[in-house]
């Protein structure tokens, strides 16, 4: 029995290709004396669903736009005794950080082996200009901005919107993110998957997977 072909390996931006928002989202936490879970969960919301309601949910979907979740947040996380104030949320979001230079490389040498790229982040309107200036975008065949397409990881339909532009079958697609429920929800739409939690070794794992596969054509 031959092994499996894939065609495609699709990449997450934050935590992938630039250091993880939950390095801020720890610092922040610590000044307000609680954990970075506890933190996250006010707001960033759930991690494996996606709600109707959460401010940060909304604005990754393009429903509001950033000055509206921002203050959405702040509501919310008052409510759960957490009071944030609108610098700890420019804090967060002022788009300082670091590239990871080694998976844009990697992505250059996949297009050139013959895989097809592509890009699927949870995103804002107003980051997508942040997001372009730190790296080239024509590396990715396509490119999936949650804000832009109406729906967000770890919603089925994100996945099948990608695998239908990258006119893969879902086992011919590899998928790298750094957030656990992301990854689960690209498995359950019969994807390949990589947690990421250290780049070398996602790309070790990267590396492994798709050597043990048929070059595709």
């Amino acid at each position: 029995m031959s092994a499996q072909r894939f065609a495609a390996v699709v990449f997450d931006f934050g935590g992938v290709l630039i250091t993880p928002i939950t390095t801020k989202v720890d610092e922040l936490a610590e000044r307000h004396g609680v954990t970075m879970g506890e933190l996250l969960d006010v707001m960033i919301g759930p991690r494996d669903v996606s709600t109707h309601d959460h401010p940060w949910h909304r604005a990754e979907r393009g429903e509001i736009d950033l000055a509206a979740m921002v203050h959405g947040i702040i509501e919310h996380a008052g409510r759960r005794g957490i009071h944030l104030a609108d610098h700890d949320l420019d804090f967060l979001l002022d788009g300082v950080f670091d590239v990871h230079h080694e998976v844009v490389e990697r992505i250059g040498d996949l297009r050139t082996d013959g895989y097809r790229t592509a890009l699927l982040t949870n995103s804002f309107r107003e980051f997508r200009a942040v997001l372009e200036a730190a790296v080239d975008f024509s590396i990715f065949d396509e490119v999936i901005d949650s804000s832009e397409v109406g729906m967000r990881k770890p919603e089925p339909d994100i996945y099948q919107l990608v695998t239908e532009r990258l006119r893969c079958r879902p086992g011919e697609i590899v998928y790298l993110d750094d957030f656990l429920a992301n990854v689960e929800g690209a498995r359950a739409h019969g994807w390949a998957a990589i947690h990421v939690t250290a780049v070398h070794t996602a790309l070790d794992d990267l590396d492994a997977l798709l050597h043990h596969t048929r070059h595709p054509h």
